[in-house]
């Protein structure tokens, strides 16, 4: 549908009152080693995305964040991405998808 730039910052896109996220499919992070910030999970999970793309260079923080978007999200795939040969470093690149409830 729609897209942000780069240089958006999750408080520009839920704090301007219109609640612009909803406008949007996927929603691609890439946060430091600290993981994400407590709105992009909310934003995440309240938003109507129905995919996302985390790539992650901290594997704490990765758990933490993942625990907190399966309550809404499937992992559909991940990969795992070796950027720095001979450290313990690696780079991961996970696909989640919304999960979806049957209404009966």
């Amino acid at each position: 549908k729609n897209r942000l730039s780069t240089d958006t910052s999750p408080n520009e896109v839920s704090n301007n009152g219109t609640n612009d996220y909803n406008e949007f499919d996927i929603l691609l992070v890439d946060p430091p080693r600290q993981g994400l910030d407590k709105t992009v999970c909310e934003m995440a999970i309240k938003g109507t995305f129905t995919q996302l793309i985390y790539i992650s260079c901290g594997r704490r923080a990765l758990i933490r964040d993942l625990k907190l978007l399966c309550t809404d999200f499937d992992i559909e795939d991940l990969a795992v991405i070796d950027l720095f040969p001979g450290t313990d470093a690696v780079e991961t690149l996970i696909h989640l998808k919304r999960k979806t409830t049957l209404l009966l």
